[in-house]
């Protein structure tokens, strides 16, 4: 379940949205349009193109996909239980600390990955200091489909890529850099996989994408900030996701003025150690 709150003027707004809607882009696509309806703008109105039914081909493995955890039933909760407790904890990151994170990684480079691949794989990089015992050495990255059509934002337009840094590889010695290339180049998409596993059981299966792995989710291309009531558009937008798996979930939005706004939904017992990593390299501020 995805949980979205804006602050707009003196009136708080939530959104509370199930993954089997949509993803995050069609929720605040939602909230965007009731807006508009509600400012008597008019409803930017979007056709629901079906997509094409794959012709059947030769049974693939039997194998579920890395993206995605199989859990008993859960019925109408859609909230799998965890086995840690899980907490949450959100930061800013101004452009200031970005721009030197960004320095940090890249030097003086021209060629640098975006923000939310540094941002990450500096994140990837303290969860797995954290971890010594159970590096992470498999992530998720869920990202906007960037082929998405404009007409077709009902449902779920979302990239699901599993990111395997290979047996061999040490995440706490790996240079960040050689982190965020391989989230930014190196993801398989397992969508298909996905469907067909849900397909083999002939839907009555449940399973969870977002904690499956270690999951990085961004959100920087979704418009937090265009919703209007009378005339006063949100000061601050906050997701958070429920029903985390146990590898918990990076989120990465835009910040309120400058910036990105991180939150972050992992186990309990790691979160006074990782912010102590993310000060140490300069993530997140002593105050926070």
């Amino acid at each position: 379940m995805q949980v979205t709150r804006f602050k707009c003027g003196g009136i708080s707004l939530g959104l509370s949205w199930a993954h089997i809607l949509g993803d995050p882009l069609s929720a605040s696509e939602f909230i965007n349009s009731l807006g508009r309806v509600m400012n008597d703008l008019g409803l930017k109105l979007h056709s629901n193109i079906p997509r094409c039914v794959p012709a059947p081909g030769q049974p693939g493995p039997q194998k579920d996909p890395i993206s995605a955890k199989r859990i008993d039933p859960v019925g109408d909760h859609w909230i799998p239980a965890n086995n840690k407790k899980m907490d949450t904890f959100s930061f800013h990151i101004t452009s200031t600390q970005l721009n030197y994170l960004q320095a940090q990684i890249w030097g003086p480079s021209l060629h640098q990955t975006p923000g939310f691949e540094s941002v990450c794989a500096m994140i990837w990089h303290c969860v797995a200091r954290v971890r010594t015992k159970s590096e992470p050495k498999t992530v998720t990255v869920c990202r906007t489909d960037p082929y998405r059509k404009d007409n077709d934002n009902i449902g779920n337009n979302q990239v699901i890529c599993k990111v395997e840094a290979g047996s061999e590889c040490c995440i706490v010695e790996s240079d960040l850099s050689v982190l965020a290339r391989m989230l930014e180049d190196e993801g398989v998409d397992e969508r298909k996989e996905i469907e067909e596993a849900i397909e083999r059981d002939e839907g009555v299966s449940d399973l969870f994408v977002y904690g499956a792995n270690l999951t990085f989710v961004d959100l920087e291309k979704i418009n937090l900030y265009d919703l209007q009531l009378k005339g006063q558009t949100p000061r601050f937008v906050y997701y958070t996701i429920q029903g985390v798996g146990d590898e918990g979930a990076i989120l990465v939005y835009p910040g309120p003025h400058d910036g990105k706004f991180v939150t972050m939904i992992l186990p309990e017992d790691e979160m006074p150690k990782l912010k102590s990593e993310l000060k140490i390299n300069g993530l997140l501020l002593e105050d926070n």
